[in-house]
Parts: C-alpha cells; structure tokens; sequence
C-alpha cells in the first residue's frame, strides 16, 4: 500500500490471448479508436492521463521472442506499469482456463503481479460465476464495461509493480527503454504520433535480433557452471537466483532449457540458453525440450557452445555432433564452438591433448577448429573474452566490445 496519490498519467498493460479484446478494452480506458492491431506485436497508445501497453500474446506457447516481450513491456513501463488487466475470451471463462492463465502470469512475472491485476471477464455470468477467485488470488475482477471509471481508483493506494529481476539484468530494461525512446519519438516525428492524441503505434520493427548462446552437451560436463563464468564477467555481483544452477551431480541438474538475458559484457542483448541433456534416458519429454531449443538455436542468429569436460571424454561424446545435428534439423557445426571445462586439470599444451586423442579432435576439426578451455573455477574473466572473440563475426555483432570496454565492464567489481 502506498499513501502516495497516483501519478498524472498512469501506465496499463493488456494481457490477454485475443488481440481484438485487448484493443476493446484500451480504446474504452483511452477514449478513442488507437488500438486496431490483429497481430502479435507490442503496440503503444496515450493520452494525459493514461499510457496504454497493448502487449502480444504472452500465452502463445509457439512464440519466438517471449523474452524480449516482458523486457519490452518492463521498458516501456519502468519501472513498472500501474496496473494490468487480463482479458478473458468467452472461449476460455471455464474456471481451470482462467486460473491456468493467471498461474501463467505468476510464473512470468512473479507472485506479485496479482497484486496489480484486473481480470475482465465477457459476461456477467461468467462474472458472477468466478467471483470467488479474487479471494484466492488477490486480484480484482471486472466486467468490461466498466474499465476507464475504474483504472485510476484501481491504482490509488498501490506503488507501479517492481519486476523481480532474475532471468534478466536490470541493465538490459534501462538500454531497451532509451531505445524504445529513440523508436517512438520517429514515430511521432513522423507522422504516427503516440501522445496526446489517442493513437498508437507500434513497435515490431524496433525489436532487436537477440544473439543467443547456446550451451549444449551431456550431464555433468559444466554446462550451467559455464554459463554462469559468462554472466559473472559482466556482473560479478550476480546472487544466486540470478545465475543458472549448478552443481557437481551424476543427475541432470537441468531439466529444461533456461534463459538468462544479458546486455554484460557483450554491450548488446544476448541470451544465454542453458539445455538439459537430450540423450539422458532420465529426461522425461525430451522431444519436447528439444523443440524448445530450437526455438533459440537458429542458423545465423546463435552460436552454440558443445561443452565438453576436458578430462572425461566419453564413447557417449564420440558422435555427439552428429546426433545434435539430427536432433536440431541443421549443421550445427557451422556455429559451433568446442567448449572444454575444467582446464585446470590441463597439463602441458591444449592443441597437444587434443591432438593425443582422435575422436575429440575429429569434432574440433569438425568445427572449423574453434575451440576454448574454461577454468571455471578461475576468476579471470579475460578467458570470456576470448570465448566471445572466437563467435563468427564477433566484432559486427558486437561492434560496442573491445578490449577497453571489456575491462571496464568486467573489472569494476
């Protein structure tokens, strides 16, 4: 609770699964015809007293960038919109459907969202019938018609919702939302004004082509714990809800690709995507983690990193590249770099020991000969550097990262 008067111009997200409710319900709160849109796109309408966020479809399980969409919302509303009202379909008022939908938002945005959130229902029937959910959830529900009287005594005794920055650093909101910035005002500037007038725009063509990182391989071979020595060269200050879990186990430890954004060290959005062991016979749905994975791991948009554990090379690990190929549909090797961990069991030379045992470096070789050693346990964070520096492309891709920026950005700790 908060005894502050709610600001000027408060700011609203839509949620829902159908486009043409959530333009309903942001033309009644803004007045106006600004939302049209039948597409899964973010789009932006004003006025003096309300900033409208039109977001996409956050229940599409087949979206590709569901990440950028809530670090586009949280940029667009930072440090948090007011409210968010959830629009129900008359195809989904069954309680279970409702109820899967806010659990949903719960798990993207966490628990607290329901203390900011509105759920319109189509029908007073429907109203009536799930009134006992605003109890159980702490939320509010509302028939449509009555949103624009109702917004602001909504937002009068609550701060804006403050996201809980675990899968994305906060760094990667504060750049996105100066760049959104930049995106809007050439909208105004060129014909298409957002403020003021009730119109909207949108923002499709700004979104970024996040650069995805991603980390495969079998159990055990310091997948998360890799991950992990990337994000911390960035951030050492990361705690441990921030960082992927890892842990020295004979059991997968991931279960299931996990996500993390970051803007460090890299100077641009990247995506770290961290993937359970598709060949463990104890991973239940593989198939289905597989697909996921392909959602990130894209010919000309990522670069993969097949970790390996230096010391225990495996008959498992012989033909692991070409198993990973008939499992994501293309040649991976194109894009891929021979991540090995736990260098600081290396004695001698590393092309040495490569060359000393032939199934490893025939996957190198495979891979146009890149390769990288990890002493994850070491905190030098130049060993990420140099990973980054062997990306295909490194320096068009990241045009903002040099050795000077680097050290700035990691060595501030």
């Amino acid at each position: 609770m908060s005894d502050k008067p709610p600001p000027e111009q408060l700011t609203v997200a839509l949620l829902g699964k159908r486009a043409e409710l959530r333009n309903i319900i942001g033309n009644m709160i803004l007045g106006s015809n600004a939302f049209n849109t039948e597409s899964n796109i973010l789009v932006v309408g004003e006025t003096s007293s309300f900033k409208i966020i039109n977001t996409p479809d956050f229940f599409d399980e087949e979206s590709l960038l569901p990440d950028q969409h809530i670090i586009d919302l949280m940029a667009l509303s930072h440090p948090g919109p007011d409210l968010f009202i959830l629009t129900i379909d008359p195809e989904n008022t069954q309680e279970v459907d409702v109820v899967a939908q806010i659990s949903k938002l719960e798990h993207t945005f966490g628990e607290k969202i329901t203390e900011h959130l509105v759920v319109t229902l189509p029908d007073m029937e429907s109203f009536h019938s799930l009134g006992h959910l605003k109890e159980i959830f702490n939320i509010w529900l509302a028939p449509d018609e009555s949103m624009a009287s109702e917004c602001r005594k909504w937002c009068s005794d609550r701060d804006p919702f403050l996201y809980d920055y675990k899968n994305y650093s906060q760094d990667v909101v504060t750049k996105r939302k100066t760049a959104l910035e930049k995106i809007l005002e050439k909208q105004r500037c060129g014909g298409d004004p957002l403020c003021h007038h009730g119109r909207a725009g949108n923002i499709a063509n700004g979104v970024p082509n996040i650069f995805n990182i991603i980390l495969l391989g079998l159990t055990g071979t310091g997948k998360s714990a890799s991950a992990n020595t990337i994000l911390t060269a960035g951030d050492c200050d990361l705690h441990s809800g921030q960082l992927f879990k890892s842990e020295p186990s004979s059991m997968p430890v991931t279960t299931q690709c996990e996500v993390k954004i970051t803007m460090k060290p890299f100077g641009a959005p990247v995506r770290l995507v961290d993937t359970p062991d598709f060949f463990n016979d104890q991973l239940e749905h593989s198939q289905a983690h597989v697909e996921e994975c392909k959602m990130y791991c894209q010919p000309g948009h990522c670069v993969v990193l097949l970790v390996l554990q230096l010391s225990r090379f495996t008959d498992a690990e012989v033909g692991i590249l070409e198993k990973l190929e008939d499992k994501l549909g293309w040649k991976i090797r194109e894009s891929t770099i021979v991540l090995l961990t736990h260098g600081e069991d290396l004695e001698g030379s590393l092309e040495e020991f490569i060359d000393a045992r032939a199934p490893l470096k025939n996957i190198v070789e495979s891979c146009s000969n890149r390769y990288h050693l990890f002493r994850n346990t070491s905190d030098n964070k130049k060993q990420v550097f140099e990973l980054i520096k062997k990306i295909p492309n490194y320096n068009t891709r990241f045009p903002k990262l040099t050795d000077k920026t680097f050290i700035s950005e990691c060595f501030v700790c």
